[in-house]
Parts: structure tokens; C-alpha cells; sequence
């Protein structure tokens, strides 16, 4: 990790711009957020495994071990952990789908992500039949969190190399519980926030507004997990903590 004083630099493994302007709002100013904007060089790291544990970890070290063996020689500084996140929507009704698929449900075999209204409609067309009881879902997100070591083990195997970003690899998980609409409601949000209402709210996550979901989301709560660890770790390190 970079020793050069002030904050704490993070690349955001995402070239989404809501996703990163949810993760802005809900990890604050403490930290300086990169994205791969700005490492326009950086591999795409192909999404391929069957959890979203896996798909966060997997984009986390690569992009790490990218950063650490083969460093842009122009561009930002080179960040201190690479962050990377895997999320989507668990229906019960559909035995938990669309899970790890949900940002290419209504992809026709095709390559890459379909649009946010065709998911929805597949989403709609599938539950035409279920009842409001049996309408059940939940919002998953996983963070992974692996350091960018530039002075260890540059010696070492390929093989084992990936494996020391995998050893320290930290994973934050997040829950979000809710039920699945009958039609989409409000224009805020993506994904399908216009169909899914979070326990203990009327509002859908496309009407309760930014500053209500970045609160309650399952992207909230995995980041103020990892936001602790590392006021945790600053601490023991004889940092100040940020703000909570």
C-alpha cells in the first residue's frame, strides 16, 4: 500500500456512473475515489462466477495484481486498494433468480448487459401469476476490498502472487429485504428500484430518493462495513479514524 500521506486512495472497479455515485455518497469525503475512468488502460475483467462473492473478489484482484505488476506510467497516483463490488436482486418466487444475472436478465445471447426496462418487463412477465405474499425478494450486494502491494512479492510466481492479493481479499455483505411490485413506480434510481419496495417502507427504492436509499440499500450497509474496517485499521495504524 502507498505510504504518501492524505486519504486513503480507492479505485472503484466500475465504470457505472450511478454505481459510483451511490458509493461517493455513502463512503463521504474521508477517501479519494477513483474510477477505471481514469485507468482507461485497465483489463476488463470478465464476470463469470456463480456467486457475487466470487465476481467481486474476482475484479478486485485482478485489477490489483494489474496495478501492482504493470502500473500506468501516467495518469492518477496508484491507489491503495481497489474496491469492487457484485449486486442484484434475489427473487424467491424464481428460486432466487435473477441473482448473479440480474444486469443481463433479458439479455437474448447477446453479449453485455441488457437495458434496465427490458429486466423489468422479463421481471413482471414472469411474476404475472404470483401473489403480493409470495412476491418476496431482496436487494444483495457483496464489496470486496484488496490492497495494492506494489513493494511485496515482486519476485514471486504469477501463480503465487494472485493467490497473496486472494489471501488479502476482505469481503462485506450486504442485504437489503423486500417485495417485487406490480408495476414499476417513481423515476428515480436503475436497475429495479421502480418495482421493489424495502421492508418497512410504501415507497419504492425508485421514489424514497438518494439520500433515504443510500441509508437503508444493501449497498449501504456492505460499505459502512468495510468504511469501519478501515477507520479500524487507521486507528490501530495511529491514523484518525473518518468521521462517522
Amino acid at each position: 500500500m502507498s505510504s504518501s500521506p492524505g486519504p486513503v486512495t480507492i479505485l472503484l472497479a466500475t465504470r457505472n456512473p450511478h454505481k459510483v455515485g451511490e458509493i461517493r455518497a455513502i463512503l463521504g469525503d474521508e477517501f479519494r475515489l477513483l474510477t477505471l475512468n481514469d485507468f482507461p488502460g485497465a483489463p476488463k475483467v470478465i464476470e463469470d462466477a456463480n456467486t457475487f462473492a466470487g465476481n467481486a473478489s474476482k475484479k478486485a484482484v485482478e485489477l490489483a495484481r494489474w496495478l501492482s505488476t504493470a502500473p500506468p506510467l501516467s495518469g492518477p497516483p496508484c491507489p491503495d486498494y481497489v474496491l469492487a463490488d457484485d449486486s442484484g436482486l434475489e427473487v424467491d418466487a424464481l428460486g432466487g433468480a435473477p441473482g448473479v444475472h440480474s444486469a443481463r436478465f433479458a439479455a437474448t445471447g447477446q453479449p453485455g448487459n441488457s437495458p434496465d426496462a427490458d429486466n423489468n418487463r422479463k421481471l413482471l412477465r414472469l411474476l404475472t401469476a404470483v401473489p403480493p405474499e409470495r412476491r418476496r425478494a431482496r436487494f444483495h450486494c457483496v464489496v470486496a476490498l484488496t490492497p495494492v502491494a506494489r513493494d511485496q512479492v515482486e519476485s514471486a510466481s504469477p501463480v503465487c502472487y494472485a493467490d497473496e492479493f486472494e489471501l488479502q481479499t476482505e469481503l462485506f455483505d450486504g442485504v437489503c429485504e423486500g417485495r417485487i411490485l406490480f408495476e414499476p413506480r417513481g423515476q428515480g434510481g436503475f436497475g429495479y428500484d421502480p418495482l421493489f419496495v424495502p421492508d418497512g417502507c410504501d415507497c419504492t427504492f425508485a421514489e424514497v430518493g438518494e439520500a433515504t436509499k443510500n441509508q437503508i440499500s444493501h449497498r449501504a450497509k456492505a460499505l459502512r462495513q468495510l468504511r469501519f474496517a478501515l477507520a479500524t485499521r487507521a486507528i490501530s495504524h495511529g491514523g484518525s479514524a473518518p468521521a462517522q
